[in-house]
């Protein structure tokens, strides 16, 4: 049976505090004389970086494959979060974490604007003080060089990989085991880590994931996102705005051959164009103020030229691996729940091993930290061993 979902909350975001202030940004990380012979995974450099949370952190800088050019190698940065206070025996275990929308320019970087700062810091918190260390990348594009492949599901999973194989093959004090979660934007990208991690990192040791307020994209979902907007509609903001033009500037910056006036009218190119310069608190304000709407920001047919970027977020395969902690906001407004609940169905009938849970009443944000103790519990219970009982129905 298809299965209806609202239009309107296709796409995930997260406006962090942090991006609200202008942060004394480095320069962008410039591409580093490299190797011979440059692999994925391997540290390029690691700096102290002042923190208020309850533990040590690094700024990273490491290599990944990029995403446009699988025969090269490019950069990217990040934070190393570790608890205080010594290592366990065997080390502290790893999430590699997925932060959500942030912005396109390398100043909304978590690591460059404060990882401390923003509704996150209580959850990785969280984790330090149950034992975990974090790696959590930036995603490339951002604080590194190349574009911000903005949703791109390859570029986003890689990046989350080859942090944590950065971080585990050069610093003893870390276990081998990782857990990757995210949210919103992240947990988008944690899943295609997830997907990826058997053929593209292998030697990554993934013992599960959790994602929390995914969005996802199939045929339905696209569908829906480039279906023209009509009636009422058609004259007042909408959401999805926001992310077509984070979305169109993405494409712009990977391909030169993409003609943003054929998506955008003249009153949205001004916008288009702040894309990538604003972080998403002030972007999306301003969209939201500018009186855009569906019918006076796209061209008529228009975004239909997005489709690329929409193709490049689909995931690489459903069926994971390691089992997977989906997590729903009953009152979600920025990724429809019903879109959420599209997602469990299709990763059950992959033959994933699923744990979802709605919470009821909670928002894109609040559903994070209303599953906070549960997918602790979730982690700490699969690297002891204990296989999570599955929600997914009976085959």
């Amino acid at each position: 049976m298809k299965r209806a979902f609202p239009l309107a909350a296709l796409l995930a975001v997260t406006a962090l505090a942090g991006c609200a202030h202008k942060p004394v940004a480095p320069k962008p990380v410039a591409a580093t004389p490299a190797p011979a012979h440059p692999n994925p995974g391997e540290i390029v450099s690691r700096a102290p970086l002042a923190t208020t949370l309850p533990g040590v952190a690094e700024r990273i800088i490491y290599r990944m494959t990029d995403a446009l050019h699988p025969d090269r190698v490019t950069t990217v940065s990040g934070v190393l979060l570790t608890p205080e206070g010594p290592p366990p025996e065997g080390g502290w275990p790893v999430v590699s974490w997925a932060h959500g929308t942030t912005g396109l320019s390398y100043v909304c970087a978590p690591s460059v604007t404060g990882i401390d700062h923003g509704p996150y810091a209580p959850y990785l918190t969280n984790w330090l003080r149950h034992g975990f260390a974090v790696v959590a990348t930036d995603y490339p594009g951002m604080g590194g060089p190349g574009p911000d492949l903005y949703l791109n599901a390859r570029a986003e999973g890689m990046s989350v990989l080859d942090a944590a194989r950065a971080v585990t093959a050069v610093d003893s004090r870390l276990s081998q085991n990782v857990i990757i979660a995210g949210h919103s934007q992240g947990a988008h990208a944690a899943i295609a880590a997830a997907a990826l991690a058997p053929t593209y990192a292998p030697d990554v040791h993934v013992r599960a994931t959790i994602a929390v307020g995914t969005p996802y994209f199939n045929a339905a979902t696209t569908r829906a996102l480039l279906a023209p907007a009509t009636g009422a509609a058609a004259t007042h903001f909408a959401p999805k705005l926001v992310y077509m033009l984070l979305m169109g500037a993405s494409l712009g910056e990977a391909d030169p051959g993409f003609d943003p006036d054929k998506v955008f009218t003249p009153r949205a190119m001004a916008f288009y164009k702040q894309a990538t310069q604003l972080c998403i608190g002030n972007f999306y304000g301003a969209v939201q103020k500018s009186g855009l709407t569906p019918g006076n920001a796209l061209q008529a047919n228009g975004a239909v030229a997005l489709k690329p970027v929409l193709d490049w977020s689909a995931f690489p395969d459903l069926h994971l691996t390691a089992p997977l902690f989906l997590a729903t906001g009953g009152d979600d407004t920025q990724v429809a729940p019903a879109m959420q609940h599209m997602l469990v169905h299709d990763v059950c009938a992959a033959g994933t091993s699923v744990v979802a849970r709605d919470y009821r009443g909670q928002s894109h944000m609040g559903s994070l930290y209303a599953a906070m103790g549960e997918t602790t519990a979730f982690a700490q219970n699969v690297l002891r061993g204990q296989a999570p009982a599955t929600t997914c129905p009976a085959k």
